[in-house]
């Protein structure tokens, strides 16, 4: 037993200097796994575990998009473990949405810098939503939350809601996002159509939106940055 608790000791000492030396890029997932779970299971060979994870979920990211109760229905996986899992996950999308600043302000000065944003807050997510953020006059993060659980298509639920939203925190610029948590994040016609009627329906309660972020599982659109919505914005990435 002496023997292997050395054996795996120094095993888990090689391939922390090994990433701290050369980084993650030339490690598979079941590697980034198992060294991951070094700091949740001691003094076992994690390499099996992790190999058991891919092969449940089929890759890193979808091991860390898991839910919980799923991730412990691997051999192996325990609470620590499978809870040390979904943080990462949770700092990987803190740490996505930090970076989408400068400096520690929450300050937005163009579409790219919301669109890195809101890619941090769906991180991970695996149902559709649709979240709100009100900015002030210099496009300082006033507020943000998520407002409805589902599809954005009620026009007036959502009115409902947004509205309730700006009064609350009194400030009436609105930036909506929502995801597309199984698809790509391009626009769909439905997204275009009640984006349209949303905005004309808060103007006239002197409410404006700033943009419209969607989120897919491989990238994120600014409808203000295109052309889909006609000319209800100037086609510009930057923020005004």
């Amino acid at each position: 037993m002496g023997d292997e608790k050395n054996i795996h000791h120094g095993h888990r000492m090689r391939m922390k200097h090994a990433m701290i030396e050369n980084g993650i890029d030339g490690l598979n997932d079941h590697q980034i796994l198992e060294i991951m779970l070094f700091y949740a299971v001691p003094k076992i060979d994690t390499n099996p575990i992790a190999h058991r994870l891919v092969e449940r979920f089929g890759s890193l990211r979808n091991v860390l998009e898991a839910d919980f109760d799923e991730l412990r229905e691997v051999s192996g996986i325990g609470d620590n473990a499978a809870s040390l899992i979904k943080f990462s996950q949770m700092l990987a999308g803190r740490y996505v949405c930090a970076s989408s600043f400068e400096d520690d302000t929450m300050k937005f000065t163009d579409t790219d810098s919301l669109r890195r944003y809101y890619e941090g807050v769906f991180l991970g997510t695996t149902v559709e939503q649709v979240r709100g953020m009100l900015v002030d006059d210099d496009l300082n993060m006033v507020k943000e939350k998520l407002l409805i659980e589902g599809s954005i298509s009620k026009v007036q639920i959502s009115t409902r809601v947004f509205t309730d939203f700006v009064i609350k925190n009194n400030c009436n610029r609105l930036v909506i996002a929502h995801n597309h948590p199984r698809g790509v994040c391009l626009p769909s016609k439905e997204d275009v159509i009640t984006t349209k009627k949303l905005f004309d329906i808060l103007k006239m309660l002197d409410i404006s939106i700033v943009d419209h972020i969607i989120v897919g599982q491989t990238g994120s659109f600014s409808l203000r940055a295109s052309d889909r919505c006609g000319n209800i914005w100037p086609i510009d990435k930057r923020l005004r």
